[in-house]
């Protein structure tokens, strides 16, 4: 089991790369209309902003096209770990993976658009419960015959997927452990269908298939 440090490196699709400069990273945050975030008299850490020491694109992106969508990105300096910022466990062993198929459930969140009909995004973190797509299945509903092993379809369930806004967030999965149930970062949010929440997968790239490359790059 591999940890992913919240205090220093973060993956993410590299559309954020080559697309608007990415400018900072914000850690901690839930309702962005609020700093710091209150329930009644209680209230969250402030959130925590870094900008980027390093950007490590992946050297194949898009060849061929929506492959090797992911980067990692270094903080500039170290951020407060505490109960809203956190860790989370990368995969490191294929049991992992076979768990994945047999227990076909994985979680997303973010601030993406929840309504077609307008532009506006969600103030409020979202998390959604989806399905986890077999191969087969996932070429079959996507129309792609170019999709391989490196992407995870999860999804394909009417109003429940992620939409324009949602790239980068995270797919997690709870596995257990010799040392109890942990959370995993087992997918990123990289592309879909053009309109949200129709009977149509999400495409995550997957990071059992990127393991190796993000230790390469970290280790």
């Amino acid at each position: 089991m591999q940890k992913i440090s919240a205090a220093t490196l973060m993956v993410l699709p590299l559309k954020f790369v080559f697309g608007d400069p990415l400018k900072l990273v914000r850690l901690g945050e839930y309702d962005t209309r609020h700093d710091p975030d209150c329930q009644a008299d209680q209230c969250a850490p402030p959130v925590q902003d870094r900008g980027l020491a390093k950007i490590i694109p992946h050297e194949s992106f898009n060849e061929p096209s929506f492959h090797n969508d992911i980067a990692i990105l270094k903080l500039d300096r170290p951020v407060e770990l505490n109960g809203f910022v956190n860790t989370i466990c990368l995969p490191k062993n294929d049991e992992l993976q076979d768990q994945m198929q047999t227990r076909k459930t994985a979680v997303t969140a973010g601030w993406g658009k929840m309504n077609m009909t307008t532009a506006a995004h969600a103030y409020v973190l979202q998390f959604v419960q989806l399905p986890v797509l077999d191969g087969d299945s996932c070429y079959e509903m996507m129309g792609r015959t170019n999709l391989t092993n490196s992407i995870i379809c999860a999804g394909a369930k009417v109003n429940q997927d992620t939409c324009t806004g949602d790239s980068g967030g995270p797919l997690m999965k709870v596995f257990d452990t010799d040392d109890g149930p942990k959370s995993f970062l087992v997918g990123v949010v990289s592309f879909g269908a053009s309109v949200c929440g129709i009977k149509a997968p999400g495409v995550y790239t997957s990071l059992f298939f990127f393991r190796k490359w993000i230790l390469d790059h970290i280790l």
